[in-house]
């Protein structure tokens, strides 16, 4: 009788799965529009799986995999093959498909970008904030034997397995008790059961996914019609359009009566004499402005202004763009019915957004205009530069001398950040990009030229020096600074060098130096070895040392004391002043030359660590400490309103005179081309792109961790960004560069960073 009761409740249970599970695989599919992704690349998604290189031989298994994964664990996964991912790195190529196509919940963030690049023999794996997975690097893994054999459908299943276990925390399943006799749930009835759950799962699964992104879709077209309510550049009013032209034969003034007057100008009070200000104002310093016909242009049209129309067009417009995005998605031609009625308002808006905004702007550009006894007056770029670098200008120098002056080495560095601009657009990208675009951008004056030449290098380089990508040093730094050292036809020698010092036991970081300093007698590398201990100092300075000086060692030690009783705050920082000056200055003129260059970059409230190492560079520049100064703020103002990130870290080798096409930065000589020949000036590039991260004192990992260089760059060095993404984790191995990048967030989600990255070559 209980077996009977038992048999039956057994019966029920089947009957009540099986049309549960009949009704998940029978419920009709929403009706919606075709899921579609932002083109990336020139290619767009295709569902959870997008072979766009075509090596997919089971691709539908393998989009089943992906469908189940994202039905069990709930985090949108878009797994991407392509060719190759061309100048752009796989990690951030990774990274800024899942940015594009917004892969991931919208709310949380959580979305998983797989990439496998054929070309670059290499696969990454980026996850959004929202999830944060560690051991990336051995997930990607699990498919280099089956990439490396061709089986890319096996290596994508085992990369979303090993995923799934990730996120699960390998727990094992829990175990199947045996049933109590014939009439329980057997092993095969229990596995179709859970199959067939799964499937409807998937299902429903897909049906999320793809309503997500329709709206994700739906909302970029609205965000879309309501930026075009936002005012162009060209709808704005213009200084220069009101500007009065000043007359010939104004008198001339000094630095300090103007730099005095023009102080006033900027601070809204009194701003000196009248000769005074049209002294300012012939030199471009300051511009003289019709303030009455600014104002008068920028008054909004009495037809905008004589009606309610506004008031009623911003409410339709407000409520156009709710009701469409409330459509829901089994509805795509109202929702077309209803952007076109979107677009229609926004446009009957503008015109009273736009005089809005004009008549804003010109009461702005009005108001920060000073009254003065030749007319309404406001300080000009040049005026502004003029107004910062004059504490370090002969006060008695005449204005017009000094204008001149200025403008003359603010061209020179704008030409050099356009330069560095073009470079850069044309690099690869990769950790080193920002040092390399600087380092090349003094190479030559054809920008063009100068990556030919280093691209030529770098291939070489790459084709030769596998083991030098395997060991996670980055091969578009070493090329950089093989080509400035002229050792691009020393690649082989460069190549033995390095692998002598780690067949030596030498890591990675350290072997590159002494294999770049050209080390590799044995006698001369342990002498330089044992200095550079001693001194602690990098083994670049302590190389240039004792090869320009027999009595380098001495200089150093003498320079060092000198400099204890200035008030540099580290003995890094110390030792670091000491070696560059004991290669390039005499002695008795070194510390001297060096606090007339720290003097003149303080004047300029150019201060802290950074600053003091780069008035070592500065006191052996020909043209003087002043000049190098005002170089040096001219490069930092132009590099800081360059759009590359920190490229302004780079303004001393940019502003030292000398430090360009192959030549020796203290000589001026060409460097010869023979191996172990070098320019020490280009090892200060060395511990930003070599020894990154690297222990020990061969590198220059002090300066580096310093900030002072970005001090004051949100007021007259026009801002700028911090070096290389922070809170990023790189990794991989073997092919490419070190794998890793930043993160996004999902398929209608947010941004990628802040979440997980890692990657492995195959």
């Amino acid at each position: 009788m209980a077996g009977g009761g038992r048999g039956a409740i057994i019966g029920v249970m089947r009957l009540v799965l099986i049309v549960a599970i009949v009704g998940l695989l029978t419920a009709p599919v929403l009706a919606q529009e075709s899921a579609t992704c932002p083109e990336y690349e020139g290619i767009t998604c295709d569902g959870w799986v997008t072979d766009a290189a075509g090596v997919l031989i089971a691709e539908p298994s393998v989009e089943s995999a992906a469908a189940r994964f994202v039905a069990e664990y709930g985090h949108e996964i878009a797994i991407v093959v392509v060719a190759t991912t061309g100048a752009i790195d796989p990690a951030l190529y990774a990274a800024d498909l899942g940015n594009t196509w917004g892969v991931g919940d919208p709310d949380s963030d959580d979305g998983i970008v797989v990439l496998v690049a054929l070309a670059e023999r290499r696969t990454e794996i980026v996850t959004g904030p929202g999830l944060a997975l560690g051991g990336l690097n051995d997930i990607a893994a699990a498919a280099d034997g089956f990439f490396a054999d061709g089986d890319f459908d096996g290596g994508l299943i085992a990369i979303i397995t090993r995923l799934g276990a990730g996120i699960s925390g390998d727990r094992a399943p829990a175990s199947n008790p045996s049933p109590d006799d014939g009439e329980g749930f057997d092993l095969g009835t229990i596995a179709t059961v859970v199959g067939m759950v799964l499937v409807g799962a998937t299902v429903l699964g897909a049906g999320r996914s793809g309503r997500a992104l329709i709206r994700a879709r739906r909302q970029r077209r609205v965000d879309d019609a309501l930026e075009r309510l936002d005012a162009a550049g060209s709808d704005f009013p213009l200084l220069d359009e009101y500007a009065v032209a000043p007359s010939a034969g104004f008198p001339d003034t000094t630095v300090a009566t103007a730099a005095l007057a023009l102080r006033g100008i900027v601070d809204d009070r009194e701003g000196g004499t009248a000769d005074t200000l049209r002294a300012l104002w012939r030199g471009n310093a300051v511009i003289v402005i019709d303030r009455d016909r600014l104002l008068a242009d920028a008054e909004v049209p009495l037809e905008l202004r004589a009606s309610q129309e506004r008031r009623m067009l911003d409410d339709a417009v407000q409520a156009a763009a709710r009701e469409a995005l409330e459509i829901p998605a089994k509805e795509p031609e109202r929702f077309k019915l209803a952007l076109a009625e979107l677009n229609r308002l926004v446009e009957a808006l503008r015109p009273h957004r736009v005089a809005s905004a004009r008549r804003r702007a010109a009461a702005t550009l009005a108001d920060s205009l000073t009254s003065t006894p030749i007319g309404w007056l406001g300080a000009t770029d040049l005026g502004r530069r003029f107004l910062e670098t004059a504490p370090a200008l002969d006060a008695d120098e005449p204005l017009v001398t000094a204008l001149i002056e200025i403008d003359t080495a603010y061209a020179a560095a704008a030409a050099k950040t356009t330069r560095l601009e073009e470079v850069y657009a044309a690099l690869p990208a990769s950790i080193a990009r920002p040092a390399v675009a600087a380092a090349l951008a003094d190479l030559d004056d054809d920008p063009a030229a100068a990556v030919s030449a280093y691209q030529r290098l770098r291939c070489e380089l790459l084709e030769r020096g596998d083991d030098i990508v395997t060991d996670g040093l980055e091969p578009s730094a070493i090329a950089a600074l093989l080509l400035m050292n002229r050792d691009e036809e020393n690649i082989d020698a460069f190549l033995d060098a390095y692998r002598r010092r780690r067949d030596a036991g030498m890591r990675p970081a350290e072997a590159v130096e002494y294999a770049l300093a050209g080390l590799r007698d044995t006698d001369e590398l342990e002498r330089v070895r044992q200095a550079s201990q001693r001194m602690s100092i990098p083994v670049s300075i302590a190389a240039a040392l004792l090869r320009r000086r027999d009595d380098g060692v001495e200089v150093f030690t003498h320079l060092l004391d000198e400099l204890t009783s200035h008030d540099i705050d580290a003995a890094d920082t110390r030792r670091t002043i000491a070696g560059v000056l004991a290669i390039s200055l005499e002695p008795a003129q070194a510390v001297r030359r060096w606090i007339a260059a720290r003097d003149a970059l303080g004047a300029l409230e150019l201060k802290g660590t950074y600053a003091d190492v780069a008035a070592a560079f500065g006191a052996s520049d020909a043209r003087g400490p002043k000049a190098f100064a005002l170089s040096y703020a001219a490069q930092r103002q132009a590099l800081a309103r360059s759009e590359i990130d920190d490229a302004d870290r780079f303004a001393p080798e940019l502003a030292h005179e000398g430090t360009s096409r192959q030549t020796d930065s203290w000589t001026g000589q060409p460097i010869p081309a023979d191996y172990g020949s070098f320019d020490p000036f280009t090892f200060f590039f060395h511990h930003w792109i070599i020894t990154r991260g690297a222990g020990g004192s061969f590198g220059w990992e002090p300066v580096y961790r310093d900030s002072s260089w970005s001090a004051d760059r949100d007021s007259w060095w026009g801002g700028g960004g911090g070096f290389g993404s922070s809170g990023s984790t790189w990794g991989g191995s073997s092919w490419g560069s070190s794998g890793g990048g930043t993160s996004f967030g999902g398929i209608g989600g947010g941004g990628f960073g802040g979440g997980s990255s890692g990657g492995s070559g195959w």
